[in-house]
């Protein structure tokens, strides 16, 4: 159990030693997800996005040349940056406590950027697009959207893996005797030249790396995305003063939510109701309830700004999203989402539970993901920038089951990364300290609780 001293090493270590019933049933479930997400990605290889999607030119052609997808990089991209600010945050502000989500926090960001790089390719049609991409971004960053968020993607992807295997080699090199041998090769990459002196060093340029992380997280989440729309200039809907601050706030919001559900998840899996306490449930419900608050405030000003005395191509498109029924769901959900949250922050013994606390988190993360499709879809859709209003019709835009199907599928890339990535590290960052101590004969050994919920399942030892 945990003790006061810190996490009990052991029990954090317990999903690399031990697998459960449910962890093959999940790991068969993900697996299977990315199976038919292969078959429906073959299936638009081979017939072409616009014969299997919803997506069309744009033009007198009345179709949307972007959807699903390119709103769910968009979603990605800013869980990607609100995860590794919970993190970064932990180690800036010293608050020990919310020690035990960090690293999750970390793997959820590694795991949406790659799931945010996919959507573009999707989206792209044929992955060799890509690399032209790539190859010619010099030329291609002056017209292209995709080419700056290739860039994005491409400076958190570095320093998140290397913000998270500065903080993983000491630890691996004194749990090293503790950890599945056939990751030897990996470990020993991980660890390559390490010495005990780097310690103190690695430290403070961990402390410097989240500082940068904290820095660029406004810049790039609230900053270079909604920048980058706003210069698309027939579209009235994606320029707006708010707009960066909206979106930072709704990426925090989304990354948050999916940290709550994946913790709980490994709370229940585990039994660490110790390690993942229902302190930092509360917590993280009451940021939770403030962060929906402000996104409704936000949604507010878009609407109000939009439809009082706005100019005519300004407010024909206000009105487009007001008669939006995926509009009204999402506020819908942002309300019932904050009565819910702050229910429980007045009235914790009544209505507090983490149950509740991740339905509502998923509440959260569905919502938001519907006001980034809408986000991008709608701008497409209402060409309201003269003289285009004479020449382009409204255009129609709907998600075929193929789009629906790839989405999906990097949903279950992110869950069957989890079940990996905790058969590989700790999920829980352990200190030094607390690793030495399960060398001293002097402290008791772990006692299995028999009413946990991983107890309640036969386990096979690794």
């Amino acid at each position: 159990m945990s003790t006061d001293d810190g996490i009990d090493p052991n029990r954090a270590l317990k999903p690399l030693r031990t697998t459960s019933r449910e962890f093959y049933v999940l790991l068969g479930l993900f697996a299977l997800g990315t199976l038919v997400f292969l078959e429906a990605w073959g299936h638009q290889l081979i017939h072409g996005v616009g014969a299997v999607t919803g997506i069309g030119d744009w033009g007198i052609s009345a179709g949307v040349p972007w959807g699903l997808y390119i709103g769910g990089f968009v979603w990605w991209i800013g869980v990607a940056h609100g995860g590794i600010a919970i993190s970064a945050a932990v180690r800036v502000i010293s608050i020990d406590r919310y020690r035990p989500i960090a690293r999750i926090a970390e793997i959820l960001t590694v795991l949406a950027l790659g799931m945010a790089a996919l959507s573009i390719v999707l989206s792209m049609g044929r992955p060799d697009r890509v690399f032209n991409t790539i190859y010619h971004w010099p030329f291609t960053v002056h017209h292209s959207p995709l080419a700056w968020d290739i860039a994005v993607i491409s400076l958190y992807l570095v320093l998140t893996i290397t913000y998270m295997t500065l903080s993983l080699r000491a630890e691996i090199v004194r749990l090293r005797d503790r950890l599945p041998k056939w990751y030897g090769p990996l470990y020993t990459l991980l660890t390559l030249g390490y010495r005990d002196q780097e310690d103190e060093k690695v430290e403070q340029i961990l402390w410097w790396l989240a500082v940068a992380i904290l820095a660029l997280v406004p810049l790039l989440s609230g900053g270079v995305v909604p920048w980058l729309f706003s210069l698309i200039a027939a579209q009235p809907a994606w320029y707006g003063a708010a707009a960066g601050a909206a979106m930072l706030t709704e990426s925090i919001t989304s990354a948050l939510a999916i940290v709550v559900i994946v913790s709980a998840v490994f709370r229940y899996a585990y039994g660490w109701d110790d390690i993942i306490t229902d302190r930092i449930f509360k917590d993280l419900a009451i940021v939770l309830a403030f962060l929906a608050l402000a996104t409704i405030w936000f949604t507010m000003h878009d609407v109000l700004t939009g439809y009082y005395i706005a100019p005519t191509n300004i407010a024909a498109l206000t009105e487009g999203l007001l008669g939006l029924e995926f509009f009204w769901l999402a506020v819908a959900g942002l309300v019932v989402s904050v009565i819910v949250l702050f229910a429980m922050m007045g009235w914790p013994e009544r209505f507090f539970n983490v149950p509740l606390l991740v339905a509502v988190s998923a509440l959260l993360a569905v919502t938001i993901l519907n006001k980034k499709v809408m986000f991008v879809v709608e701008g497409l859709m209402y060409p309201t920038q003269p003289p285009l209003t004479n020449l382009y019709p409204t255009g129609t835009y709907s998600p075929t089951a193929v789009e629906w199907v790839l989405f999906l599928g990097t949903i279950m890339f992110v869950g069957l990364g989890y079940l990996v990535v905790s058969k590989v590290i700790p999920m829980v960052e352990l200190e030094t300290e607390e690793i030495e101590r399960m060398d001293d004969p002097s402290v008791e050994p772990e006692i299995e609780r028999p009413d946990t919920a991983t107890d309640a399942s036969p386990e096979v030892t690794d």
